[in-house]
């Protein structure tokens, strides 16, 4: 597979910025639709175009982040999709690929998939 990544940064009203690194998939489907999805955190973003597809996912991670920070449930969630948590540190680590293989049904099926392009990058959600 081919490598991709994805870097963006959150501004939470602003006063604090969330630095994502992300390891997604980027792939098209038979009706010409794209899609980018995190694995680590079971997000997607899709549209007409690879652009398209990467604002939509720009737009669900930045109320994913948002909206878990502000309900004080950003770690509780980050938990349940497998990641390791440093609330001292305020540090959150991703789920390793094999993790995600054996945990997350749609990454499974989207491993084995031609066509679909993959960063491989352990990253860290500084919160």
């Amino acid at each position: 597979m081919a490598k991709e990544k994805f870097r963006s940064s959150i501004e939470i009203g602003g006063k604090e910025r969330i630095d994502v690194g992300l390891s997604i998939l980027i792939w098209k489907d038979e009706n010409d639709i794209h899609y980018y999805y995190s694995p680590a955190l079971d997000i997607t973003g899709y549209g007409k175009s690879e652009t398209d597809a990467r604002k939509s996912f720009e737009f669900t991670l930045n109320d994913f982040v948002t909206y878990t920070h502000n309900k004080k449930t950003i770690f509780e969630e980050l938990e349940k999709l497998g990641w390791t948590i440093n609330k001292k540190k305020k540090r959150a680590i991703p789920p390793t690929e094999e993790e995600l293989l054996k945990d997350n049904e749609n990454y499974k099926n989207l491993y084995k998939t031609e066509g679909v392009r993959q960063e491989q990058q352990q990253i860290e959600l500084a919160l």
